[in-house]
């Protein structure tokens, strides 16, 4: 929207001072007042005509460009910035629609009782050939490379977790003090 600059009024407070002054018109200043109405004037005239049409040019030409330019980008830049955010909010309630579900695989109560209180099935359980366990899934979560030291005691495993389609890895060793009593289980 282009800025139209008013020129200056002869209102208040431009409006000419009085030139009927008693004390000056017996002397050579009489002609003092009619004259810096008549500067006055000029200026506002010369204002009027010749810079106001420059300046209100150069603001809607440039500073008012300018501004509607920079208010574009930031408008596009927001929407972009909330379009982003919608869609995550989007996929987030998907997600939890499918992590809440009803019978899902990976509803709560699925994921608690296969992480915390779940059963294992026999057949969820891979032997080696010395009897010892080397895969063990439990629901979502699969803890395979299971691995012995040659004394017989676990050395390391690694867990699976796949919740909602994603799948979540971690490995752990384990040392033992010389009583063989586990002395730390470290995430590698």
């Amino acid at each position: 929207m282009p800025l139209t600059i008013p020129p200056i009024p002869n209102a208040a407070p431009f409006v000419a001072f009085s030139d009927n002054v008693g004390i000056f018109s017996n002397s050579k200043a009489r002609e003092i007042p009619a004259r810096l109405n008549a500067i006055a004037q000029a200026l506002k005239d010369h204002i009027n005509t010749l810079w106001l049409g420059t300046a209100t040019s150069f603001i809607n030409g440039t500073v008012i460009a300018g501004l509607n330019a920079a208010l574009a980008k930031i408008e596009t830049f927001s929407n972009g910035i909330e379009t982003r955010i919608n869609n995550q909010m989007a996929e987030f309630q998907v997600n939890l629609a499918n992590y809440l579900g009803t019978n899902a695989g990976y509803s709560v109560s699925a994921a608690n009782a296969a992480l915390f209180t779940g059963g294992i099935v026999a057949g969820d359980i891979v032997y080696d050939v010395a009897g010892r366990a080397v895969s063990i899934r439990q629901g979502p979560r699969l803890i395979n490379g299971i691995t012995y030291n040659d004394d017989g005691t676990m050395a390391g495993y690694a867990e699976k977790l796949t919740l909602g389609g994603i799948t979540y890895t971690r490995a752990y060793s384990f040392t033992y003090t010389p009583d063989g009593q586990i002395a730390a289980i470290t995430e590698v």
